[in-house]
């Protein structure tokens, strides 16, 4: 399997949803993790997976929330830029890909 990390911006959003859903529900936090992992093995395992939405970026759609995995397969890693509630505008991620370009 391929490596992988979050981005420290895409990592914080992820933290702060398990809290809202730990709000909610502490199985419900739980279940989020577990989906959220589960697309993330999908991708190492099989990097194409994900639907593409731009150049270089791919979504992985989670299976029990509203939400998807968007990330950018390199040859060295995975690299998760959002956990992205389908809810939220539209490409708020993209300002994330500057700072993987320097």
């Amino acid at each position: 399997m391929k490596p992988y990390r979050f981005l420290e911006e895409a990592d914080q959003e992820f933290q702060e949803q398990i809290a809202y859903f730990d709000g909610h529900s502490l199985a419900l936090g739980d279940k989020f993790i577990a989906d959220v992992e589960a697309a993330i093995a999908d991708v190492r395992r099989y990097h194409q997976v994900g639907s593409p939405i731009s150049r270089r970026v791919r979504q992985r759609v989670l299976h029990g929330f509203k939400y998807s995995v968007l990330y950018i397969d390199t040859p060295a890693e995975i690299i998760v830029i959002a956990v992205a509630p389908h809810r939220r505008r539209p490409r708020y991620w993209r300002r994330r890909l500057r700072n993987l370009d320097r």
